[in-house]
């Protein structure tokens, strides 16, 4: 609960130092002109990905790829259009994405580099540029700010790419900032509203013995962190979905017990989620919706920032963030107990 509340502060620092730590990559850009690219990351780095990459897309004018570390090193075929490829690990131990970083720099003369909070961890010996995630060594398991101050960075990164590539004008570029530091503001008060929500929901919140989350477009890498920090804490079976591929085989299993949370955001689509969640309201009580605007309506939470549809995952893990420490605590499940002690050892999973 202590990283969630710092994250104003660390994105505050992220963004008023952007131009100094993207410094590099706004060089590389220059010589390269990179305009596909391939992002290798896995767990919530992966979900970060999925929330920035539309952002990144539309700010930059570039193409995103994204793959899992694993999948890249043993089954994945590099695309010939690729001409830049960046891998992304808070910890800088991922043994999967650093092996993933070994077999990009044997491919060609394509550029790579890699995001990390841990600038003296091992991945870094791996890439063409190291790049500061901004947000520093998390030391508890359950990421929260790093998942914030990776998303914002590589929004930030669209920026300056947009900048650099042309598709940005100087004005442009200048608002995206201010938009982006307004939002940024918003953060204590979401912390608020969600604390609010949770007394109110506290009963029922904590009774709930199954959870879906839906996003659609940006929102889909909400989802899919929220079902990584439900699933990571909370400990109950949790998805994220994207909208329609919720509706399309999975909404079969909902049943009495089902708890729904449908996330909204200022887009052409946000009827659509609407009547995803009044239609399931009549099989299930447990159905919430978190929202970008003002007001709050019965089960539906407000974030109280009317911010626009790229940038709300910035702000819309946030709820998600609290609620699964906050149900967790209401389960009765010590988080700091240490289980599967052994995992990282036997598994090798990082290093």
């Amino acid at each position: 609960m202590d990283y969630i509340h710092e994250q104003e502060q660390t994105c505050s620092k992220i963004l008023s130092h952007y131009e100094e730590s993207l410094q590099l990559f706004r060089q590389l850009m220059e010589k390269g002109r990179a305009k596909n690219w391939l992002i290798i990351a896995t767990g919530s780095s992966y979900n970060a990905t999925l929330s920035a990459k539309y952002y990144l897309e539309k700010t930059a004018g570039i193409s995103i790829e994204i793959v899992e570390p694993f999948s890249f090193v043993h089954y994945e075929q590099v695309k010939p259009s690729t001409d830049f490829i960046l891998a992304i690990s808070q910890s800088g131990k991922s043994s999967s994405t650093i092996e993933a970083l070994k077999k990009a720099g044997t491919i060609g003369s394509i550029p790579t580099a890699v995001l990390t909070a841990n600038l003296d961890s091992p991945i870094t010996e791996y890439a063409d540029l190291v790049l500061d995630i901004g947000c520093g060594v998390e030391k508890v398991g359950y990421v929260t700010k790093g998942f914030s101050a990776t998303v914002l960075t590589l929004m930030l990164m669209g920026v300056v790419a947009g900048s650099t590539l042309g598709k940005l004008t100087e004005t442009a570029k200048m608002q995206e900032i201010k938009e982006l530091e307004q939002a940024i503001k918003q953060i204590p008060s979401i912390i608020e509203r969600t604390e609010k929500f949770y007394s109110q929901y506290e009963q029922e919140l904590t009774s709930i013995p199954r959870f879906a989350v839906v996003g659609y477009g940006p929102t889909y890498g909400t989802a899919k962190e929220s079902e990584t920090k439900f699933t990571e804490t909370v400990r109950v079976p949790t998805q994220g979905f994207e909208l329609e591929a919720f509706m399309h085989g999975p909404y079969l299993e909902v049943d009495e017990n089902y708890g729904l949370i449908v996330i909204q955001t200022k887009s052409q689509h946000v009827e659509r989620a609407k009547k995803l969640k009044t239609y399931f309201s009549t099989y299930t009580e447990h159905c919430f919706s978190i929202t970008c605007g003002l007001e709050d309506d019965g089960k539906t939470m407000s974030i109280g920032a009317d911010v626009d549809e790229f940038k709300s995952p910035l702000l819309l893990v946030i709820p998600f963030q609290v609620l699964a420490y906050r149900i967790t605590l209401g389960r009765g499940i010590d988080i700091e107990e240490d289980i599967f002690s052994d995992f990282d050892k036997v598994l090798k999973s990082k290093i």
